[in-house]
């Protein structure tokens, strides 16, 4: 791993928990929207708006892949429990 000058321990925790929270809440949304999606499938008769949808569904499926394999890669760069915890003070995260 590098070393920085100015960019800190807390610093760099800041930053990968503050992108962790980011990755989280949009497999949250994609999630939220996949569900939205199926229930709307079921009555949408044919027509582009159904096509529309379909394809949302689609793209949120493979977006939804995609944040999951970037959280999991992303768990070993995680401060330690310790460090997480004032991190989370210091973000005031929620």
């Amino acid at each position: 791993m590098s070393v920085y000058q100015v960019l800190s321990q807390e610093n760099q925790d800041d930053i990968i928990v503050s992108f962790m929270l980011s990755q989280e809440r949009d497999k949250y949304c994609l999630e939220l929207n996949l569900e939205r999606y199926t229930v709307m499938l079921k009555t949408l008769g044919a027509g582009k708006w159904r096509d529309q949808v379909v394809k949302l569904q689609a793209e949120s499926t493979s977006r939804l892949a995609e944040v999951d394999s970037i959280i999991e890669a992303s768990k070993a760069q995680m401060p330690p429990p310790g460090r997480l915890a004032a991190t989370e003070q210091r973000l005031a995260v929620v």
